[in-house]
């Protein structure tokens, strides 16, 4: 049996969940324009190395045991929309003081770690990753297929969210975000606060529901 078309499946599946608007792609775009292109392709750097442990897990099946250890499961959630509320909360802060008492973006120190830790931050992976390989790879596939996959999130990764880092980092770019650092430092704040609140009462939900 030919692997080529589950390869080619996982494949746009991925790229679909790439592309949609989310943590990685918000701390790739913010260190991007707000820091510089070297700092947001660092940060892509982090997000390619988390989604690569991520689906490496899951190849594992450690998503299968993550989602059956409930408390395990919960815990890493809960640490995860603590660790997005407070990357929002800095960003938000990096909005609203004033430049003379700006300090350095968040993740301009550290952009790899910042994108690392975003990436891992969101255990939505693990769910994802775990209901993908469960509905489309097939049961004992052989080793090499399980490094195809690795190597196809890996380059599919470095290309969209270098793209993204490569299109916000233009001086183009740079001089109509700096026009509007403030605002779209304050709009990413709250989009990260969002979606790690989001986090929270799904989880508060589940716990409530039991």
């Amino acid at each position: 049996m030919s692997l080529l078309p589950t390869l080619l499946q996982l494949s746009v599946l991925h790229i679909l969940m790439a592309m949609i608007p989310g943590p990685n792609t918000v701390v790739v775009s913010y260190v991007s324009a707000r820091v510089s292109r070297g700092a947001g392709l660092k940060a892509v750097a982090g997000v390619v190395l988390g989604s690569a442990i991520w689906v490496t897990l899951s190849m594992f099946g450690v998503g299968v045991l993550l989602l059956e250890a409930g408390i395990v499961y919960r815990l890493l959630r809960l640490a995860g929309a603590a660790y997005l509320i407070y990357v929002g909360l800095r960003m938000l802060r990096a909005g609203v003081a004033p430049m003379d008492e700006q300090r350095p973006p968040q993740g301009a120190r550290a952009p790899l770690i910042a994108g690392l830790l975003t990436t891992l931050s969101n255990p939505k992976s693990a769910v994802f990753w775990t209901s993908v390989f469960v509905l489309v790879v097939p049961a004992h596939a052989p080793a090499w297929f399980y490094a195809a996959v690795v190597a196809l999130i890996v380059a599919q990764s470095s290309a969209w969210y270098a793209f993204v880092a490569l299109a916000l980092s233009t001086n183009f770019a740079r001089r109509h975000y700096l026009r509007l650092a403030a605002w779209l430092d304050r709009l990413a704040g709250v989009i990260m606060i969002g979606l790690g609140l989001r986090l929270a009462y799904e989880l508060r939900n589940e716990i409530i529901g039991r």
